[in-house]
């Protein structure tokens, strides 16, 4: 059984008065678990907001059963997808829209996380966070491919350009991963998993370290955050979900 024991949220815009271009889903109960979200409209084109929030709309409508019976990542993503080329038969200004999304369904055995773009998902191992998912950018591609290391390609320009959105024109290509919950250190049975929007992890990756009071602390996580963005100027949209479950490992069979 899993419980959540605290969560904390913000979503905000880069600068006051401007669309916010995030959307988030912050936990949500669903069958045997939860899922949190955060989805980044792509802000070059027209209809990114409502590409993040179409994203959103879908993902939490998918029903307790549908998770259960195994629904797979590229199926949901696929669904996500025709909802963002709807967007275009309504407004034409909206054929570019496009947004990213990761996702972690945190279930009866294991967290499930699917992830386009460059948002990050991130658990907290010991007294830092460690990153889950892969940015789905230019600069991460050609690390990837062994071409360039991360050192050479800090002044170069392109680093968040990405290869890969939820979009009418852009081909899908997603992360799928699964995490058992025997792979998840957590003491008492306790283990922090957060999402981050590329605003809110620019602040982080200048210096990734809180006090493990802090990394503990949903609450405390997000106030420290979002302090230092604020602090440093937000350089895009910022959205963070961070929370702390609890594995009843006696009613897990």
């Amino acid at each position: 059984m899993i419980n959540l024991l605290s969560s904390s949220t913000f979503s905000y815009p880069k600068e006051s008065g401007r669309q916010n271009e995030d959307t988030i889903l912050p936990p949500q109960c669903v069958g045997e678990g939860f899922l949190i979200a955060v989805a980044d409209g792509v802000g070059s084109y027209t209809g990114a907001s409502q590409a993040s929030q179409a994203a959103i709309d879908v993902l939490s409508a998918i029903t307790p059963s549908d998770w259960d019976s195994g629904i797979s990542t590229k199926e949901i993503l696929t669904q996500i997808k025709h909802r963002v080329v709807e967007l275009s038969a309504t407004n034409n200004s909206f054929t570019d829209a496009a947004t990213t999304l990761t996702f972690c369904y945190i279930g009866p055995y294991g967290v499930r996380i699917g992830h386009v773009g460059d948002c990050r998902a991130y658990i907290r191992k010991g007294g830092a966070l460690l990153q889950l998912t892969t940015d789905h950018t230019q600069h991460q591609r050609l690390i990837d491919e062994g071409l360039y290391k991360a050192s050479e390609l800090k002044r170069l320009g392109g680093k968040n350009t990405l290869f890969s959105a939820i979009s009418k024109k852009v081909e899908l290509h997603f992360q799928d991963r699964y995490l058992p919950y025997d792979e998840i250190e957590s003491e008492d049975g306790c283990f922090e998993i957060l999402i981050m929007s590329d605003g809110a992890y620019h602040a982080w990756d200048l210096r990734p370290r809180f006090a493990l009071g802090t990394l503990l602390d949903p609450n405390r996580f997000a106030s420290s955050l979002h302090r230092r963005i604020i602090r440093f100027n937000p350089v895009d949209d910022y959205s963070l979900i961070a929370t702390k479950f609890h594995i009843d490992r006696s009613r897990l069979t």
